[in-house]
């Protein structure tokens, strides 16, 4: 090795050095909570989460998870009485009320709950004032066995 190819090894480890040492205070840590976003109305922020994501009951009965005191619970809710109520379990099951707010659909009556059913899949299962976080999904996306028949194949499903 040449005496010049350890020369610019030296030079280039002191640069490096001097820049590792800049904590003068000049410049400012970027800090993720200190980052700002464009603020958009209200109204703004629920067009484009009706445009980009699937509204409750869109496409029929709908399955909901949520964790209640440790335990998995699932619920069906079922568009009903040509669309007047939600039904639990099915079309002959107990009625309850649907009523819209601006970012939710709100499923009263049913299963001694509140649900809370916001766009795209989310929202909040309601008991005695407590909420609790629920997950939803269009039975025929694979929520259940569905309401259609099954697909039988001659070929396996592994």
């Amino acid at each position: 090795m040449s005496w010049q190819m350890v020369a610019m090894a030296a030079a280039g480890l002191a640069l490096l050095g001097a820049c590792a040492d800049l904590d003068d205070g000049s410049y400012r840590v970027f800090e993720p909570p200190e980052a700002t976003f464009a603020t958009a109305s209200p109204a703004w922020d629920r067009a484009v989460e009706r445009a980009l994501t699937e509204a409750p009951f869109a496409k029929g009965p709908m399955a909901v998870v949520a964790n209640e005191e440790g335990e998995i619970d699932v619920y069906r809710l079922v568009p009903c009485r040509d669309g007047r109520a939600i039904c639990a379990g099915g079309p002959e099951g107990a009625a309850g009320t649907l009523r819209r707010t601006p970012d939710w659909f709100v499923v009263e009556g049913l299963y001694g709950r509140t649900f809370w059913l916001g766009y795209g899949g989310d929202g909040y299962v309601e008991r005695a004032g407590r909420f609790v976080p629920l997950a939803w999904n269009a039975r025929p996306l694979g929520t259940g066995p569905g309401d259609d028949p099954a697909l039988e194949t001659a070929f396996r499903h592994d």
